[in-house]
């Protein structure tokens, strides 16, 4: 039986964690792998909760030297995870010497790991430039649990968004677009899931953050927003909140930069870049029941054959 043992950024109800790591605790251990789980925070805290195993996975922690060379001499198989843009941030670039510090990390990350996985295309571009051994593990749901959901024929449109009190100000950003289509559109409606209210002038129905109850919100949606602001970090991003609208068969609309691209797009959903597209793709939506049945049905198609936990751990299990 191999030792695995996977250091996480974060711990089990940590989205990135949740998504790349533990999801695929149970097929990992039905394969045989013995699997030990240490968040980045217990290994800082006491290194010698490290004990040598055979596969040592370092989920997007960029540790300094000596770890890094920890991690190295205790496994005998080094592989580094990445599903965003840890080179970089979103919004304000780092000061100079802070983006110096943090892509060397990165870079002595690569070169040491035996394998790199990350989640998409452009992110598999930046990690070649550091080193040979690079494979693509795409972001995956529980198709079984992210469905779409029977919806009786109704006049009512529920557009939605879903996402953490941090990404707020990307649905607030389309605050003006959702007022003018409400406006007209009184067969529409708002829906928000987040931690928090989002600061909009718009009439909207706020669902409070449950964990564990983020598969029910979805497939109650029409229409899914997804604003994004383009940026090298973004650029990066495999959005996960994209992949939960289509695996619930939900139709897109979206800011769509780099990677993005790889889940949305004009079959599942409607790719835009200023705001009179964004009232153009809703009010399309809105009227057009035909197409948005169609787009629902692809989406669900497309999640199920890209992204699914199968697919992804098929994946990774190539790479183990």
């Amino acid at each position: 039986m191999k030792k695995v043992t996977i250091i996480t950024i974060g711990d089990a109800h940590a989205g990135s964690t949740k998504f790349r790591m533990i999801q695929y605790l149970p097929l990992l251990k039905s394969q045989g792998f013995n699997v030990t789980v240490i968040t980045r925070q217990q290994l800082l805290e006491n290194p010698n909760i490290l004990t040598p195993t055979d596969i040592l996975i370092n989920q997007k922690c960029l540790f300094k030297k000596p770890i890094l060379q920890k991690l190295r001499d205790h496994s005998k198989r080094l592989i580094f995870d990445f599903d965003d843009a840890i080179y970089t941030r979103p919004g304000k670039p780092y000061s100079f010497f802070t983006r110096h510090r943090v892509r060397r990390r990165f870079r002595a990350c690569l070169q040491t790991a035996d394998v790199v996985t990350v989640a998409n295309g452009v992110l598999a571009e930046a990690a070649q430039q550091h080193s040979c051994h690079v494979k693509i593990v795409p972001m995956s749901l529980d198709m079984d649990l992210w469905k779409p959901q029977p919806k009786p024929y109704q006049d009512t449109i529920s557009i939605g968004w879903a996402g953490a009190p941090h990404n707020l100000k990307y649905v607030e950003s389309l605050d003006s677009v959702l007022c003018e289509i409400l406006a007209k559109y009184p067969n529409a409606r708002l829906l928000v899931f987040s931690g928090e209210k989002p600061k909009l002038t718009c009439c909207y129905d706020y669902h409070p953050f449950v964990s564990g109850e983020e598969h029910l919100f979805t497939p109650q949606l029409d229409i899914g927003l997804l604003p994004l602001t383009e940026d090298e970090f973004t650029r990066g991003k495999s959005p996960i909140k994209a992949i939960q609208y289509i695996a619930c068969g939900v139709p897109v609309v979206a800011n769509a930069f780099g990677a993005t691209k790889e889940i949305v797009n004009a079959d599942n959903g409607i790719l835009v870049q200023s705001e009179q597209q964004w009232g153009e793709a809703l009010e399309t939506l809105i009227t057009d029941r035909e197409r948005r049945l169609q787009m629902s049905m692809y989406a669900r198609s497309h999640a199920l054959e890209r992204f699914s936990v199968e697919a992804g751990f098929r994946a990774l299990l190539e790479v183990l």
